[in-house]
């Protein structure tokens, strides 16, 4: 499998492990070239993103629905497996499901999860969403199953009102079509390894305003890890390109540094 990776490198090291973000589903690696990858080489990481298979612009493009979420993770397995020092894995919702199941069997520095799908799957926080909004949860649905959605339906579930509706606009002209098989590999059942995770630093993120990924869901990851949850009121899901970002990308780098990265 080829690997497509993007990379910067920092003008002056820190010293710490390198970093490695994996995008959600409908994303690509451009998700944190926009503002977490620059930030955080501005400070010193070593940083990549990994275009997981069938990404626009790769050759395997064209291939996108002949990808399941096995063939995504053999992905994540083999980008992980290119550093010389076990990486920090930062990986935003299905990038943290997947983030999370390459922790099971590999060696990671350490482990942070942005609006992650829980490690037991999609079905409980989309049947979360039917409940609370049914308008919205049919319109996500229709996407999950190949339909791109309008710019209204998108703003409402990757953002909050504070991101301006042009701004969304932009970013949404980004996203594309998704793996059919990878998103039905969601709502499969799994039984999550917490011990082969045990010890390993964890930090885990959600937004209050994440229809996707709502704060309880965000909390029950954060209880299987053994790590407490924290939860930015007033974003959405798409937190690395909502507004207020930085503050994200500094609490991330505050609690490396306090684990000595």
């Amino acid at each position: 499998m080829d690997i497509h990776i993007v990379s910067r490198k920092p003008k002056e090291p820190n010293g710490a492990p390198p970093i490695l973000f994996v995008h959600g589903a409908f994303a690509g690696a451009w998700c944190w070239d926009e503002y977490f990858m620059p930030w955080f080489c501005d400070k010193g990481y070593e940083v990549s993103a990994i275009d997981l298979p069938g990404r626009r612009g790769r050759p395997d493009y064209r291939q996108l629905q002949e990808f399941s979420l096995n063939d995504y993770l053999d992905a994540v397995f083999a980008a992980v497996d290119s550093f010389e020092t076990p990486p920090i894995l930062i990986g935003h919702s299905m990038g943290g499901y997947l983030a999370w199941m390459a922790a099971e069997s590999r060696s990671l520095s350490a482990l942070v999860m942005m609006a992650p799908v829980p490690p037991t799957g999609l079905a409980a926080p989309a049947m979360q969403l039917l409940m609370s909004n049914p308008a919205l949860a049919m319109d996500v649905a229709a996407v999950h199953a190949g339909e791109m959605g309008t710019v209204d339906t998108l703003h409402a579930t990757l953002f909050s009102d504070a991101v301006p509706m042009d701004v969304a606009a932009r970013y949404i002209s980004r996203f594309q079509p998704e793996s059919r098989l990878a998103v039905a590999g969601l709502y499969g059942p799994h039984l999550p390894n917490v011990m082969a995770v045990w010890g390993m630093p964890m930090m885990v993120l959600g937004a209050g305003s994440d229809p996707l990924i709502p704060p309880a869901h965000v909390h029950w990851t954060g209880s299987i890890c053994g790590s407490s949850a924290h939860i930015y009121q007033g974003m959405g899901h798409g937190m690395m390109l909502e507004t207020g970002w930085q503050r994200v990308a500094e609490d991330i780098a505050d609690w490396l540094a306090a684990k000595g990265f």
